[in-house]
């Protein structure tokens, strides 16, 4: 039985190894992987107890890199901050913009190829450059909650699958769902 797999799937991979390629894509793809590792692990706050400064502005410059600025807003903003009165909320929104970081990816991969290094394919493994897709609308992070730009028309939020093209955080002033108002997410 084969394995299929997309180039960009095998490229991804490769950047969240120990043996990440030399190209462009392929470093901005393991300085993210370390922080976005831990932060995805354990939360925001485990940020700064198992990396290195450096290593959180890496990765905020990776994801600018990636076309996803206010997630590298919500990571520069790891490092000078008291984790007692932000934390929840700020591991809540980075979450919910993480969805965007794999489709972000692919769209770089797809748009700038010579960024990374070729990928071989392993024994037992075949190319599926037709896998799944992700949502074509923005989700909306709220506070307790996201929705999808689509609404009932977006098929993936309602079945779980929360990969999106695009995310941002909903700032405005009145919402139900973002209860500590508007700033919820700094």
């Amino acid at each position: 039985m084969t394995i299929g797999f997309s180039s960009a799937d095998l490229v991804w991979n490769r950047g969240l190894s120990d043996e990440p390629g030399t190209g462009v894509g392929d470093r901005h793809l393991f300085a993210m992987s370390k922080p976005h590792s831990e932060i995805m692990s354990s939360g925001t706050g485990a940020v700064t107890d198992g990396c290195t400064t450096e290593e959180i502005l890496f990765a905020a410059d990776a994801f600018d890199y990636f076309g996803l600025p206010e997630l590298a807003a919500l990571t520069r903003r790891l490092i000078d901050r008291d984790q007692d009165d932000w934390e929840h909320h700020h591991t809540s929104a980075f979450y919910g913009l993480e969805y965007a970081l794999h489709p972000a990816f692919e769209r770089r991969y797809r748009l700038s190829p010579e960024d990374f290094d070729p990928v071989a394919l392993p024994e037992g493994y075949a190319l599926d450059e037709h896998g799944p897709a992700s949502c074509p609308g923005t989700l909306i992070v709220h506070q307790t909650s996201r929705e999808c730009t689509l609404g009932a028309d977006c098929a993936r939020l309602h079945r779980g699958y929360l990969e999106h093209d695009g995310a941002t955080l909903h700032r405005a002033a009145g919402c139900e769902l973002c209860p500590s108002g508007p700033d919820w997410p700094n």
